[in-house]
């Protein structure tokens, strides 16, 4: 009885050299799984970095007048708004990365920046007015690089109002950044590109470019 017992105890009890083999086996795909998981968070750290310069900025130029002229500066008009919200995304992204994250103009990065003007509900001008057509072309925006356009047309920000609301004015603030890989692992970059081009914008209201009232 007693001998059944110990040979039945034995039989149960998974070998030592099993369970090593089978470590061996997933040890692999666990590191893979956990690489995976420490690249695709760099990148959604990154991306929040991004996200929070371009509100930073939004909020700074929501207190600016976008349609002041200054004069021109590389071929834009009424540039001065404009280059002072892509300095404060430049300043929030070096401050909020840690010197991290730098926009370099010579690949796809890129800083967009947009006013719009909201009459009865409707987006009816977009600035900078590059055309000089007081109309709300897609074309119009600030780009501090020249490498991307922006992904809001007049009729995506429109899209987004409330009919029935009043009168006011927009300020877009869009950051295009590419993320190249800090591992940079060849599990990783087998099914996914080493250059993920991340997007970050930031809508803020902004006083200046409301509509003027037509006098009676």
């Amino acid at each position: 009885m007693k001998v059944a017992a110990a040979r039945k105890r034995r039989n149960g009890r998974k070998p030592l050299g099993q369970s090593l083999v089978e470590f061996t086996v997933l040890l692999p795909i666990l590191i893979m799984m956990l690489s995976g998981l420490i690249e695709f968070g760099f990148l959604l750290n990154y991306y929040l970095d991004l996200v929070d310069a371009a509100r930073e900025a939004a909020r700074f130029a929501a207190d600016d007048d976008p349609l002041i002229r200054e004069g021109p500066s590389a071929g834009q008009t009424d540039d001065t708004f404009y280059i002072f919200a892509r300095d404060m995304v430049l300043q929030s992204i070096d401050i909020g990365s840690g010197g991290q994250i730098s926009i370099d103009t010579t690949g796809n990065d890129d800083i967009l920046i947009s006013a719009f003007s909201v009459l009865d509900g409707t987006v009816d001008r977009r600035f900078p007015d590059l055309d000089a057509d007081n109309l709300c072309d897609d074309t119009d925006f600030y780009s501090y690089a020249g490498n991307q356009t922006s992904e809001f047309s007049c009729a995506d920000v429109n899209s987004k109002l409330n009919p029935d609301a009043p009168n006011a004015g927009i300020v877009l603030v869009e950051i295009y950044y590419e993320y190249h890989m800090i591992l940079g692992l060849p599990w990783i970059t087998a099914f996914v590109p080493d250059g993920i081009t991340l997007h970050a914008y930031s809508m803020m209201p902004n006083t200046a470019a409301e509509p003027t009232p037509t006098p009676p």
